[in-house]
């Protein structure tokens, strides 16, 4: 008897939906088949088609698979595709919605333009809406969820099977269970697995945990995303200032939030906006990288200004010149290590004692300066060779030695990356204490400072030691 083979799905590539949308005349066929589509593919197929291909994209999706369609698209391309829609059936799918993917959504529009959404919702949907735009976006409530399932005390756990079972499609996650008592205040917690093992007559408040973790509604969603991952919880609850339970915040929750901050520190860390489109215009996306680049351009002029004081030592030994961007390549390469490295510290709460921010900064420096040691002599030779075989200015004219250029440039490679280490780990550690994102200390800013700093060592070396 031949065994059964597990068939294994692919992804589905996007173009092969947008083809499905073009070519598939069979309406009924077409509908069978997007409905098999996951709604992460269909929403990448979506940004391929144009408007008339996309109205029958949703002709052809029920009202639940365009509200699970429209949560995987990004807020600001969800908020114009939204228009596309009948203002009816666009209230109905944000209704369908997660709420904190519904709200997203709605803040991307202006204020009459959400009004005219949500006043075509249920009443209940739209309070619990208007509720969490109160919340400033950093914070839980901005992103609690209302999809969980809660008992009494005294319920016993047949009643409780019961309504579990009654509405599990209707919620994000039943893992992790939730016990109020009548004024819905946050008493307990509840595995699934207690209450499927339970036997009746046993009562929720018999197999309840009546010790667990939650958060307030104001804190910052950031450290509510740290708390998940730290104590490792599927739904973490979310509580206003008496106790009252007012929403969850999922594991896929706190992945999303995950995944979008370092996708903002991506960005910093380039020294771009975060907010990029793919079809968006060459000049949007020129015009939005400007004010970064004058920025940038400003700060290479502080790097020109240490070149002009050093104008004497250049113009009399022009062989400096072409040892340079060996240095500033290095300093800025360590430097950058040692910023990403501090970062993902910091991020990772590893740098908040006085204790292992000294044995971080020490470790860097000494760090710096085994590979300035190493690389400057090796710069040494490389440097003394090629002026041995290549002389240039006062090294060809006989004024000053090929091996006197070359202890140049290994001191100033071991100085440079040693300090340029520990720039680059102090710096985000200082924005940090004064309550600034650390990323801010971004590739671009760090080269530049390090850049500044290896010229001043270099040049100053060369002009103590060459005696010019």
């Amino acid at each position: 008897m031949e065994k059964s083979r597990i068939k294994l799905i692919k992804r589905n590539n996007p173009k092969e939906i947008l083809s499905l949308i073009r070519h598939e005349k069979r309406l009924k066929i077409l509908t069978n088949k997007l409905m098999k589509y996951h709604e992460h593919d269909i929403s990448e197929a979506m940004k391929l088609m144009n408007e008339e291909e996309r109205h029958s994209l949703y002709n052809h999706l029920s009202l639940i698979k365009k509200a699970l369609v429209f949560e995987q698209l990004d807020e600001k391309i969800a908020a114009e595709f939204i228009f596309e829609l009948d203002k009816t059936e666009a209230a109905r799918v944000l209704e369908q919605m997660e709420p904190d993917d519904a709200i997203d959504i709605l803040q991307e529009l202006n204020e009459d333009d959400a009004l005219s959404f949500t006043v075509l919702m249920d009443d209940d949907r739209r309070e619990y809406l208007h509720k969490l735009a109160r919340y400033h976006h950093s914070t839980a409530g901005s992103e609690m969820n209302s999809y969980y399932i809660t008992f009494t005390p005294e319920m016993g756990v047949k009643e409780a099977m019961k309504k579990l079972v009654n509405y599990a499609n209707e919620v994000e996650m039943i893992d992790t269970l939730f016990v109020i008592d009548d004024q819905n205040h946050l008493i307990g917690v509840l595995d699934l697995k207690d209450l499927i093992v339970a036997k009746h007559p046993t009562k929720i408040k018999d197999i309840m945990q009546e010790k667990f973790y939650y958060v307030n509604v104001e804190d910052d969603i950031q450290e509510v995303v740290k708390d998940i991952q730290k104590y490792d919880t599927l739904a973490m609850p979310v509580v206003d200032d008496h106790q009252q339970l007012q929403g969850i915040i999922t594991m896929y929750d706190a992945l999303d939030i995950i995944e979008e901050e370092a996708s903002d520190d991506y960005a910093k860390l380039a020294a771009v906006s975060s907010e990029y489109d793919m079809g968006e215009s060459a000049f949007k996306s020129a015009r939005k990288r400007f004010p970064w680049l004058v920025l940038l351009l400003i700060l290479n002029i502080i790097v020109s200004s240490v070149l002009a004081s050093y104008e004497e030592t250049i113009a009399a030994i022009t062989a400096l010149v072409l040892f340079q961007p060996l240095i500033l390549g290095m300093a800025g390469n360590i430097g950058t290590q040692s910023l990403a490295v501090t970062v993902l510290g910091i991020s990772r709460e590893t740098l908040r004692s006085k204790m292992n921010i000294t044995k971080h900064l020490t470790k860097e420096i000494l760090v710096g300066l085994t590979n300035g040691i190493i690389l400057g002599g090796l710069a040494y030779f490389t440097a003394y060779l090629f002026l041995t075989l290549a002389p240039i200015g006062a090294v060809q004219d006989g004024i000053i030695q090929p091996s006197q250029i070359a202890l140049v440039v290994a001191l100033s490679v071991m100085s440079a990356l040693t300090i340029s280490a520990f720039l680059g780990s102090v710096i985000p550690i200082l924005l940090n204490a004064i309550k600034i994102d650390p990323a801010i200390a971004s590739g671009p800013f760090i080269t530049t400072i390090n850049d500044v700093t290896a010229l001043v060592v270099y040049f100053t070396l060369a002009t103590i030691l060459l005696s010019i």
